[in-house]
């Protein structure tokens, strides 16, 4: 995770050479990766909540463990950014997959007596004594909270021949924030307005952004257990909203009539950022629904299970990835 969290807080250091353009092409090309990040939050927030049984069985089974894993935003929202800079100056580690957005939950399951009925919890979030030890080692501040609920309600359950095939629904809330100090000293920029060409200045730019996603997912799923490998595969549909807000943090000065409280109103009326004299931003939202097929296999050696998935979005073509290592009885 903290590799995933150093490759965003670079991805957003080298973006920050975009503010020598105007601030119009600067709003188009963080508009766009918003908007693409906005989309794979509902991708992301399903993460730790399907496990490779699809059945986990009647109480007393249960089992508990922990998932690391990323959605990956999709590289062709990033290009505009960087290109912005230099083209081809995306780096090359996020070309293949994308820019991870990781996730990180400690997750539990119990069988309930007498129903083939399995309930689940998952929660993971950053200890504000990491996120402040953080910040004083590399001036990158970072914010994060994931937690869910899910049940799953056994169709089938396995036998010599048969797999266990399940369907559920799981509610899920995500949160986070990353900024990153761009240490490139003051930048100036241009926006039109009525005034003509306005100058806006940012006396010590940090990059930040921040999101949230409330989803709702429904899965069917099919597992078996092979000797000691149980291979799986599911499908996922997620409902919900998820919104991203980027943009500048930094004291601002305008040569605009009235400010930078003047300049927002101006903005305002022609659809530019909100601004005010700590910066501005730019917010993308989605609500489209998510079909997902995800599936892999997990090792079982005696109780411990190590679980690898991967996520599969046929409409973007968007992917995700997990590692699920659990004690399981």
């Amino acid at each position: 995770m903290k590799r995933s969290l150093a490759i965003a807080a670079i991805a957003l250091t080298v973006a920050a050479t975009a503010y020598t353009q105007t601030l119009e092409g600067f709003q188009t090309a963080f508009s766009n990766f918003t908007g693409a990040m906005a989309d794979s939050l509902a991708l992301n927030s399903t993460i730790g909540s399907n496990w490779s049984d699809a059945y986990v069985g009647k109480f007393p089974h249960l089992g508990v463990g922990a998932t690391v894993g990323s959605a990956f935003i999709k590289a062709d929202s990033a290009t505009s950014l960087f290109d912005s800079i230099a083209p081809g100056s995306l780096p090359s580690e996020l070309k293949s997959l994308g820019i991870p957005l990781p996730a990180a939950v400690a997750t539990f399951k119990i069988g309930l007596p007498f129903i083939p009925l399995d309930i689940g919890v998952k929660g993971g979030f950053i200890p504000t004594s990491v996120g402040e030890n953080l910040k004083t080692s590399t001036g990158v501040a970072v914010d994060y909270t994931n937690f869910g609920l899910q049940v799953r309600y056994a169709l089938v359950k396995q036998n010599l021949l048969l797999p266990n095939v399940s369907i559920g629904a799981s509610y899920n809330y995500l949160k986070g924030s990353i900024s990153a100090p761009t240490n490139i000293g003051a930048k100036s920029f241009t926006v039109a307005t009525d005034q003509g060409s306005t100058t806006i200045t940012a006396s010590d730019p940090a990059l930040a952004l921040g999101w949230t996603s409330n989803t709702v997912d429904f899965t069917a799923q099919v597992s078996k257990l092979l000797l000691f490998v149980v291979p799986y595969a599911g499908l996922g549909y997620t409902v919900g909203s998820s919104s991203v807000t980027g943009g500048v943090s930094s004291t601002m000065i305008t040569n605009y009539p009235g400010g930078i409280s003047a300049l927002n109103s101006q903005l305002a009326s022609i659809g530019g950022p909100e601004i005010d004299d700590q910066g501005f931003t730019y917010t993308g939202k989605s609500s489209t629904p998510v079909l997902r097929l995800y599936g892999g296999l997990s090792l079982r050696i005696i109780v411990l299970d190590i679980d690898t998935q991967v996520i599969y979005v046929p409409a973007t073509k968007a992917l995700g990835a997990s590692v699920t290592a659990r004690v399981q009885l």
